[in-house]
């Protein structure tokens, strides 16, 4: 498959994901007293209003809107400086930006970012799963010493 076709595919994929998030958040926000555990008070549904970062660790919310357009502009720059960049990575791109911006979405229209899926002793999203996991194929990638799957 060609480059490019990739490159659409895995954005129309990571554009799913932002909506289907957003779709949540906005279920989360609507009914934020509604709570389900699949197993105690350790997994399951909960609404969580999330005004830190990463762990919840505390800090302010403009600043957080201020300086995310700035560090996902460093991590694009980042990435395309990627020497022999395969196929995973424009997919952990997309997933970054994706969830990046569903956050960021949250941050701009609350003022926090609302979390609804509880894990253990914390609250997450899917924007939340969907920057780990892309961070996770970046770095798995850049560690690849074999590179089968790169795009012509």
């Amino acid at each position: 498959m060609k480059k490019k076709s990739v490159i659409i595919i895995y954005l129309l994929i990571s554009t799913l994901f932002l909506f289907l998030d957003q779709v949540l958040k906005y279920f989360a926000r609507s009914n934020s007293e509604f709570s389900f555990y699949i197993w105690k008070n350790w997994l399951g549904w909960e609404y969580f209003e999330n005004t830190g970062v990463a762990f919840s660790i505390p800090f302010p919310s403009w600043l957080v809107v201020l300086i995310t357009p700035i560090i996902l502009l460093l991590v694009f720059v980042w990435i395309g400086k990627m020497k022999n960049k395969n196929c995973w990575v424009y997919f952990a791109i997309a997933l970054i930006f994706s969830g990046a911006i569903s956050n960021f979405i949250d941050r701009v229209l609350f003022g926090f970012t609302i979390d609804y899926l509880r894990l253990f002793t914390g609250v997450i999203n899917m924007a939340d799963v969907l920057i780990v996991v892309g961070a996770g194929l970046v770095l798995l990638s850049s560690h690849q010493k074999k590179k089968p799957n790169k795009i012509q």
